[in-house]
């Protein structure tokens, strides 16, 4: 095989780095607003998905076509995150300042609370791009699905702390980060989003497989 055919392994490499690219990119210009990261972070998040299950290459527009079509929905959780992500700072700053029994009562309060609420923030928008429902079912669904696939979610923890440790400790791993963070975290954690989905929709794995050209075993 020609190493440089489109159908080599090189060149399938070098299109798949172009992409988390051009998808970190295009990440950061549509979160620039603060308030439309929900929205471009479900658009990544369906762009990713359909380049691992297809292989399919039209990421911008795909990224494009899911930030319109999720907008509303996708900005409301948004912001309901940041609302909730705000008071829980604050409260946990307040229990810290206080110093006695009600402040610690107040930590572990928000510490029993703080569970649900990351799991929910991972899931939310993968299941706000997969499935067309109204928010506070995606909201439900999102928590379920976390505590159900417990399992995931503890590798989905693991792989978004090394990312955070690796960018904050490592110079090297900072900049692949700053050209790519998104792109390459939002594949990463797809493929594991795409193995619970499909326990949803089950007949998926042959539609896709049809899609991008290879056999059904």
């Amino acid at each position: 095989m020609n190493l440089f055919s489109l159908d080599s392994p090189l060149m399938r490499a070098l299109n798949l780095i172009a992409d988390l690219v051009i998808l970190h990119l295009l990440w950061v210009l549509c979160s620039i607003p603060i308030f439309t990261m929900g929205a471009s972070t479900t658009a990544l998040y369906y762009a990713c998905m359909k380049r691992v299950r297809t292989k399919e290459g039209y990421i911008t527009r795909n990224f494009f076509n899911s930030f319109k079509e999720n907008f509303r929905q996708s900005t409301i959780v948004w912001m309901v995150l940041l609302v909730i992500g705000f008071l829980y700072v604050t409260n946990i700053r307040y229990g810290i300042f206080l110093d006695n029994t009600m402040g610690k009562v107040i930590i572990v309060g928000c510490s029993i609370f703080l569970i649900p609420y990351l799991l929910i923030a991972m899931y939310i928008f993968p299941v706000q791009a997969k499935f067309e429902n109204p928010v506070i079912a995606n909201v439900k669904n999102a928590l379920i699905m976390a505590l159900r696939h417990f399992h995931y979610s503890l590798l989905l923890f693991f792989i978004w702390g090394s990312f955070f440790l690796m960018a904050r400790f490592s110079i090297p791993f900072m900049g692949l980060a700053l050209i790519c963070g998104a792109g390459l975290m939002g594949w990463l954690t797809s493929m594991i989003f795409i193995q619970i989905f499909r326990k949803y929709i089950p007949d998926e794995i042959e539609e896709d497989l049809e899609k991008s050209g290879e056999k059904f075993i």
